[in-house]
């Protein structure tokens, strides 16, 4: 057993849009540290983002966890932190990470998503593959029309990240019998892909040709990037003009990285057989999006990654873990740079 710590002074930090089926409390918290074996000892207060008390209460914290964080407030009176623990993996919505003192250790969830978003993945795939968007574009228009599809296994999809959830989304693939294909910022292999192709090598003329033909040649394009300013509309209309008429395509990353009415656009014209997104920008899109009635789109709400039976327990499981770390002097998991952004 590990050596027992000195109390946790944790804040958890609520906000309006926490879902209650995703919103931690003392139960699921004391579930949390009985996991450890009382490794982790952990007072625990709750708190509101918007609460008028939330200075004093990060005067007082030494670890905070939630998504939606006060950073300005963080930046006046969370010098004490010395974990963030943020219990969803985006952090675009953080950046620049001016707030963040030098000595508080900033980490994401990442990860804790994969099995809900590997099961996600593989019904996408293949409603790309049977044309489910399609169907359901003819369906509103009061259309009935036939279109057929063969055996999915023997098709190509390229993904553009190679991380937890591409691994999720790879793992999906080699399931249904597809040839896979990664997109990272290096050529160096990565567990579950056939073959993975280098995106950042500025002035490698074989790369960016080795780039293209695979997105020209692949049947559906999966997006599981975190938004950069390297990634920020990544797929535009040369991007969806580059690929191969009729693919399918689908977004697990963040709706910025989509250049919507490219997107649009693309579907419109046919240039793509069907897309389905599960992020979009902003979130929730208003109604008067062009989206809503884009040809071919399926939209999903952001829920492929959130599984309400496991999410909670395992991104405490994550906090405690860290907790440990920290108190022994070990890496963190997740811990994210500043400077990168991820």
């Amino acid at each position: 057993m590990e050596p027992r710590m000195e109390p946790c002074r944790l804040l958890v930090c609520r906000t309006p849009e926490d879902d209650a089926a995703l919103t931690i409390d003392q139960a699921a918290i004391d579930a949390a540290i009985a996991r450890t074996g009382g490794a982790v000892s952990i007072e625990a207060s709750f708190i509101g983002s918007g609460d008028p008390e939330m200075a004093d209460a990060l005067a007082n914290a030494t670890a905070l966890v939630g998504w939606r964080l006060p950073t300005g407030l963080i930046r006046q009176h969370g010098a004490g932190l010395r974990l963030i623990q943020l219990v969803n993996a985006g952090i675009d919505n953080l950046a620049p990470f001016d707030w963040l003192a030098p000595g508080t250790a900033l980490c994401n969830a990442s990860g804790i998503h994969a099995a809900k978003l590997q099961e996600w993945a593989g019904m996408v795939l293949l409603m790309l593959h049977a044309q489910m968007p399609y169907f359901a574009t003819a369906q509103r228009n009061f259309m009935w029309s036939r279109r057929a599809s063969s055996l999915i296994a023997g098709k190509t999809v390229l993904i553009f990240g190679t991380g937890a959830l591409g691994g999720a989304v790879a793992r999906a693939a080699r399931g249904l019998g597809l040839h896979i294909i990664g997109v990272r910022q290096n050529a160096a292999p990565a567990a579950g892909f056939d073959e993975v192709i280098g995106s950042a090598s500025h002035g490698d003329v074989a790369g960016v040709a080795a780039l293209a033909a695979a997105l020209r040649d692949a049947d559906f394009v999966v997006l599981t990037l975190p938004l950069t300013a390297e990634t920020r509309g990544l797929a535009d209309e040369a991007f969806f003009a580059g690929m191969r008429p009729g693919a399918g395509f689908a977004n697990f990353g963040r709706g910025a990285l989509v250049d919507q009415p490219a997107l649009c656009a693309a579907l419109e014209n046919g240039g793509l057989g069907g897309a389905i997104i599960d992020v979009a920008t902003p979130e929730p899109l208003p109604p008067d999006s062009l989206m809503w009635q884009a040809k071919n789109l399926i939209i999903t709400p952001h829920v492929s990654c959130d599984d309400p039976a496991t999410y909670v327990a395992d991104a405490l499981d994550l906090l405690t873990d860290n907790l440990k770390r920290l108190g022994t002097g070990r890496p963190l998991r997740n811990r994210v740079d500043p400077a990168r952004g991820y």
